[in-house]
C-alpha cells in the first residue's frame, strides 16, 4: 500500500486528468483538456434542462454520450474518483486506495458523476428503476461524499421497499451532509432525516420516525404540509395499536 505522502503527490499530478478521453487527448495540451470539459459541460446543462421539462428520452440520449465520452480510455485496474477539489480528491483517493491497494486511482471530473446520476434518474422516469439502479450506484461509488446522490440512491430502495437498506443509505447521507440550518445543503440534509424516518415508519420505530420529522423542519421549515402529513399518519397508527 502505498504511503499517504505518495497518494497526495498522486492525487497532484492527476488531477489536472479531467478524465481518461481528456488526459489523452490533451497530453501536454491544457487547452484541449478544458475545451473537452466544457462540452461536457454544456451539454450536461442540456440534459438536466430537458429533465427537468419533462423530456427525459431526450435527456437520456445526452446522459448517454457524456458517460461514453469519459469512459474512452478507462482501465480496469485503476480507481477513478470525481471530485471538485484537490482536497476532496485526496480524500477519495486514499479511500480507494485503502481498500484497494492493487490498484492505481485518480480524481476524474465531477461532470463523469453527473452523468451518471442524470442518467440513472432519468431512466426511473421512464419507468425503467431496474436499469437505473446501476447508474445511481456508480455515482455514489465513484463520487462517495455527495449527499444528494446517496439520498437518491436510498429513495430507489425506499421504492423498492428494501426499507433497512433505504434507512442506512439516508444515515449515510446525513453523515456526510452539513448541518449548517442556513446553508446550501440545508434540503438535502432535511431529506435525508425525512427519508430515514419514512423507513423507520415502516419499521415500526415511530416514536423516532417522529422525532426525525420534527427536526428536519430546522433544515426545511417550508416542508411543514409535507412533515404534518407523516406526523399525522404516525399519530393514526398509534390509534390502531
Amino acid at each position: 500500500m502505498r504511503s499517504t505522502l505518495a497518494a497526495a503527490l498522486a492525487v497532484t499530478m492527476a488531477f489536472a486528468a479531467v478524465s481518461p478521453a481528456a488526459a489523452q487527448t490533451a497530453t501536454g495540451n491544457a487547452a484541449a483538456a478544458s475545451d473537452f470539459e466544457e462540452r461536457q459541460t454544456q451539454a450536461l446543462i442540456k440534459a438536466f434542462r430537458l429533465s427537468n421539462d419533462g423530456k427525459p428520452g431526450e435527456a437520456l440520449s445526452i446522459f448517454t454520450e457524456v458517460i461514453a465520452a469519459y469512459e474512452k480510455g478507462v482501465k480496469s485496474n485503476v480507481i477513478y474518483r470525481c471530485a471538485g477539489s484537490s482536497e476532496q480528491a485526496l480524500g477519495g483517493l486514499l479511500e480507494a486506495i485503502t481498500t484497494n491497494p492493487d490498484k492505481d486511482a485518480v480524481a476524474v471530473s465531477r461532470n463523469w458523476c453527473a452523468a451518471l446520476f442524470g442518467k440513472g434518474f432519468v431512466l426511473i422516469d421512464l419507468g425503467r428503476p431496474a436499469e437505473a439502479r446501476d447508474y445511481l450506484a456508480k455515482a455514489v461509488e465513484m463520487e462517495p461524499d455527495n449527499a444528494h446522490y446517496i439520498n437518491e440512491y436510498a429513495e430507489w430502495y425506499k421504492s423498492d421497499r428494501q426499507w433497512n437498506r433505504s434507512y442506512d443509505l439516508f444515515t449515510r447521507a446525513w453523515d456526510i451532509v452539513s448541518h449548517d440550518k442556513n446553508g446550501p445543503d440545508r434540503r438535502v440534509a432535511a431529506r435525508s432525516l425525512r427519508g430515514m424516518a419514512f423507513n423507520l415508519i415502516e419499521l415500526g420505530d415511530l416514536d423516532k420516525a417522529e422525532k426525525l420529522l420534527n427536526q428536519s423542519l430546522d433544515y426545511e421549515p417550508e416542508a411543514k404540509a409535507k412533515v404534518e402529513n407523516e406526523l399525522a399518519y404516525i399519530a393514526s397508527m398509534r390509534k390502531r395499536r
